[in-house]
């Protein structure tokens, strides 16, 4: 079964777009649109990881970072932050977030799954290189 990945941002053409490219990459992807959407999916289902945006009307991405932090069933879930709050502010919040990692929109779809496989303890595509 192949690893699941929630993508959760209110941008319509962006969850598609990602959801695209995870898909063609191997990956299940299920999208939410909100932090609300995101938080009732994950009371159903826990996913392997979450691609996660910070700012949202309803509920925040910070919002939702901290009760996944609260949660012990989804504590350990690595996040990655999309967003497009300046990167000075973020970094002060980032150990608060429990995120593990953050990226900056617009962000290169290359490093997103890069960071996506070493998160998940995958090989890179093309297998290992010995240098």
């Amino acid at each position: 079964m192949p690893p699941r990945i929630l993508v959760v941002d209110d941008e319509p053409e962006l969850l598609k777009a990602l959801c695209v490219r995870l898909t063609a990459e191997g990956f299940a992807c299920e999208t939410a649109a909100n932090g609300q959407e995101a938080l009732k999916r994950l009371e159903r289902d826990v996913p392997d990881l979450i691609i996660l945006d910070l700012l949202m009307p309803e509920v925040s991405g910070y919002e939702v970072c901290r009760r996944l932090q609260d949660d012990p069933r989804t504590a350990q879930i690595p996040i990655i932050v999309l967003t497009a709050v300046p990167e000075r502010t973020v970094k002060q919040t980032t150990e608060w977030l429990g995120a593990s990692s953050v990226l900056h929109k617009p962000f290169d779809t290359t490093i997103l799954l890069s960071t996506v496989r070493h998160l998940l303890k995958l090989p890179s595509p093309g297998g290992s290189r010995n240098g």
